[in-house]
């Protein structure tokens, strides 16, 4: 996992990117040309379609990964809005937010996993 800050903050006609910085993050990539999926009105369904192109399989549940070392919370960020932070083992490792702050009230847990091409 390679931390990546997130570009945009939530503002007025601005949506943040802190779910993309967070599968940046995970998948050790940069940001550059990776979209920010919340701000299309057909999320999640541009999250689904970017992640089949390149390969990489989605994941989320109610309750942690096991065996997955590390993963994305979301829940309410201290702003009171919905963000995307990285966790490892129950703790928070990265908040791409500047101001930080983890979540609280966590949702989901979702984590990321490259196909392996069948041999």
């Amino acid at each position: 996992m390679k931390p990546i800050k997130q570009k945009l903050i939530h503002s007025e006609g601005v949506k943040g990117d802190c779910l993309r910085a967070c599968m940046c993050s995970l998948l050790e990539i940069s940001d550059e040309g990776v979209p920010n999926f919340v701000d299309d009105p057909n999320y999640p369904e541009k999250l689904w379609d970017w992640c089949q192109a390149n390969k990489i399989m989605f994941y989320n549940d109610d309750n942690p990964p096991e065996g997955v070392e590390y993963y994305m919370a979301w829940g309410t960020s201290p702003r009171g809005l919905k963000h995307s932070v990285i966790y490892n083992n129950g703790k928070l490792v990265h908040d791409p937010h500047p101001d930080g702050g983890d979540v609280k009230d966590i949702t989901t847990y979702a984590w990321l996993e490259r196909e392996v091409p069948v041999v």
